[in-house]
């Protein structure tokens, strides 16, 4: 059995979910950038993205706005699949457009649920949903590391092939 790496990360602006929000604004102007070297990036098998309301209600990215401010500050989420922690970190911290333009975001994101990215080796067929990402985030935060859901700091190897 082969095994892929799936991470899902969330980044909850603070202030609201507004274009008149600089996280908001800046954060939409670069990502199209951001998936277009992703598309493109070999250590990358698929991505996809969403915004989390409050209320646990998913939405699209590009079907976020307008979005209600009496909805509470969502969490914007991505999952993706790669073929190791090595080509993920390579494309987080090395990449040509996701390290400069996550820096830039750093100081504009509400810290206070805690951890936001979570990691888990997976067989190669099986699928998830943004809601199962939200999930292990949700164990991390509550477990911390496990092998059903650990982060950045403690990373798993990859299970051995049978």
């Amino acid at each position: 059995m082969d095994y892929r790496l799936i991470h899902f990360n969330c980044a909850r602006p603070k202030g609201a979910f507004t274009f008149e929000n600089e996280f908001v604004r800046v954060f939409l102007s670069i990502l199209p950038r951001i998936f277009s070297d992703a598309d493109s990036f070999e250590g990358l098998h698929w991505h996809r993205h969403g915004v989390r309301e409050p209320s646990g209600n998913w939405r699209d990215l590009y079907q976020a706005f307008p979005y209600a401010e009496e909805l509470g500050v969502p969490d914007v989420c991505t999952m993706a699949g790669w073929t190791s922690l090595e080509e993920m970190r390579r494309f987080v911290y090395s990449g040509k457009t996701h390290p400069a333009g996550m820096r830039r975001l750093q100081s504009q994101l509400d810290r206070s649920q805690g951890p936001g990215f979570v990691m888990w080796w997976a067989p190669r067929e099986e699928r998830f949903t943004m809601s199962d990402g939200w999930d292990r985030l949700q164990h991390l935060r509550m477990h911390g590391s496990s092998a059903y859901a650990f982060s950045l700091d403690e990373p798993l190897a990859r299970p051995q092939v049978a």
